[in-house]
């Protein structure tokens, strides 16, 4: 399971889908969260549609993953672009 800090180091760079297709790791956002609970979001960006689903995807540092991804649609973007968010919420081990 990726870490939100590994997530954090991931900002910025591309995902490969197996469709062929790539998206961007735009943005990680870390809301206030309550002790023991681990939440965070992801902002993708890409140039094509998808529909809201589970997206297997690849990327160097991280390796194989799943994500579920909601398509939140160009936010004001004119450029073609199209964003998708995935969010995390988890309670974490106790240390």
């Amino acid at each position: 399971m990726v870490t939100l800090e590994q997530w954090k180091n991931c900002e910025g760079q591309v995902f490969a889908l197996e469709d062929g297709s790539t998206l961007t790791l735009a943005e990680v956002s870390v809301p206030s969260m309550a002790e023991g609970w681990e939440c965070f979001s992801l902002l993708f960006a890409g140039n094509q549609q998808r529909e809201q689903g589970t997206v297997a995807m690849r990327h160097d540092a991280a390796g194989e993953l799943t994500v579920f991804l909601v398509p939140l649609g160009p936010l004001g973007s004119n450029d073609g672009t199209c964003y998708f968010e995935a969010v995390f919420n988890r309670q974490v081990a106790n240390s």
